[in-house]
């Protein structure tokens, strides 16, 4: 058997990517109100996780992808779709079920979208059911999915055809977003092509391909540790300055970080190495942490409102920080080794191409 393919750091900028948006919306009120006197203060983390996580995903698959290309000389469809499928439709469902049941919900309007991945859909028009509104990004992946594998198969291992064509398709997107910002302002068609993130998924499949290729010009500017060290810096400080970048630019300006982020890792003797326990510990339970991290904040904002500590503003901050960092983590890791894991393994018999996301596995 082939040897399993692990890219080194990628679970570590998967944590940075879920814990800033676990902290991101501890205190945003949309969740939970632990009715705090002057409310609390914001971490200085990753401004858009969110797109962190596109990058991130569109880099991986599209390499695998590659992989799968070169040794197998063909891309099975079939089984990339039962492998996202078992990856990613199990705590998708339990977590809609417990966060509707608890949260009594059921009778919301729109749960048709959830259910058929097209939760951007709401989103977009700002309306949505609550308790999994966060779910919008998860669509979106499995939007790109619908045609981003055959994309891969059908340039059949032309790799500047495929980038080509990725190219293209990434800049008519954005052509179609600026345009539609600058004559018409944020319609709904704007916000559409806005929270649609295809093109951040792209960026990181474009880095995929020139990273697989060990393109020349590529590798001497983003895989330089020095350059992957700065993005990386810039990325998880974004929410300092983000604010003075104009809103419409903000994931593309985010995206293109994150990947010089990603390459600083993976192209290996990166100066702050995300390859390690903790770090790894945290990224391999990030699916988990996304998904539940809504309905962990409204129970514990309910627990907090009930126990009503006479603490100073500042020290239950950091308190409800830790707590609710602590128990989303054990709450994910229980989720990860007792519920997903099985179907983990499942998944594992549709590999093509083996892959370890662990840097223990």
């Amino acid at each position: 058997m082939s040897k399993s393919i692990h890219l080194p750091g990628l679970n570590g900028l998967r944590a940075l990517a879920a814990l800033s948006v676990l902290w991101g919306h501890t205190f945003q009120g949309i969740f939970g109100d632990w009715q705090l006197n002057g409310g609390g203060w914001n971490l200085p983390v990753v401004y858009d996780g969110v797109t962190l996580f596109f990058v991130i995903s569109g880099f991986l698959i599209t390499y695998l992808l590659l992989n799968e290309q070169e040794r197998s000389r063909k891309i099975s469809v079939g089984k990339f779709y039962m492998r996202r499928i078992l990856r990613i439709w199990p705590i998708y469902f339990l977590y809609l079920v417990l966060a509707l049941t608890i949260t009594d919900s059921w009778r919301e309007e729109g749960l048709w979208y959830y259910l058929v991945f097209v939760a951007n859909i709401p989103f977009i028009m700002s309306v949505g059911i609550l308790p999994i509104a966060h779910y919008w990004s998860i669509s979106v992946e499995e939007q790109y999915y619908l045609f981003w594998p055959w994309l891969v198969k059908l340039t059949k291992g032309n790799w500047r055809r495929l980038m080509y064509i990725t190219l293209g398709v990434c800049g008519l997107w954005l052509i179609c977003k600026y345009g539609l910002y600058l004559t018409q302002g944020t319609t709904l068609v704007y916000r559409f092509f806005a929270a649609t993130r295809f093109d951040c998924m792209m960026l990181g499949a474009v880095g995929a391909i020139l990273f697989y290729r060990r393109q020349p010009l590529f590798m001497k500017i983003l895989g330089n540790r020095w350059v992957g060290l700065l993005c990386l810096l810039a990325v998880g400080v974004s929410v300092l300055w983000a604010e003075f970048v104009p809103a419409p630019l903000r994931p593309q300006v985010i995206a293109v970080l994150s990947l010089g982020a990603i390459m600083g890792q993976v192209a290996g003797n990166p100066v702050i190495n995300l390859e390690n326990r903790v770090m790894d510990s945290i990224g391999k339970v990030s699916y988990g942490i996304y998904v539940i991290h809504p309905l962990m904040i409204f129970l514990l904002a309910h627990a907090w409102r009930s126990w009503n500590p006479d603490l100073p503003a500042n020290w239950s901050t950091l308190l409800i920080y830790m707590g609710m960092t602590i128990a989303v983590y054990v709450v994910a890791w229980i989720s990860y080794n007792y519920l997903e894991r099985p179907f983990l393994k499942l998944k594992n018999t549709f590999a093509v191409v083996q892959s370890s996301s662990s840097m223990k596995e």
